[in-house]
């Protein structure tokens, strides 16, 4: 086989550590997916330990229905139980109000209404802002 020749302008497909590959070789690439089942069976742990059997029971069941909102609070949960915010396991009322705080961020400092002079601009905040248009007839030298 190693009188094989490669035609003019190719180049081996795995060309050995200095040669041009371009991606990690099967050895670099099973190794990190074993380090991601490591660290998801450990985040997985963690969690089962934090929370109650009710709690987790929770947990489980909004995470067949959304799985991204179950996801935010697991990466709450660990962040918080290393950070040693967590002391004891999670009640299922604390859950609830970890799952409320997630789906619903607190609004923003800014919550009254803005109106700009003249009154015909108000903005109500998260971006909506109503403009009304003048109209000749709201004008004071028409009025008799």
């Amino acid at each position: 086989m190693s009188n094989f020749q490669l035609p003019q302008g190719f180049r081996p497909a795995s060309g050995g550590p200095s040669g041009g590959n371009n991606g990690p070789s099967p050895e670099e690439r099973e190794a990190a997916e074993a380090r991601a089942r490591q660290a998801e069976e450990m985040k997985r742990t963690m969690i089962a330990a934090m929370l109650e059997p009710a709690a987790r029971e929770r947990l489980s069941r909004i995470s067949l229905t959304r799985p991204q909102l179950a996801a935010q609070v697991e990466d709450l949960l660990v962040r918080m139980g290393q950070q040693g915010q967590i002391r004891g396991q999670v009640t299922d009322e604390a859950l609830k109000g970890l799952l409320e705080q997630v789906s619903n961020p607190p609004p923003s400092k800014n919550t009254t209404p803005a109106v700009s002079a003249g009154g015909r601009t108000k903005s109500l905040g998260g971006g909506i802002t109503i403009q009304r248009k003048r109209d000749d007839s709201d004008s004071d030298e028409y009025d008799l």
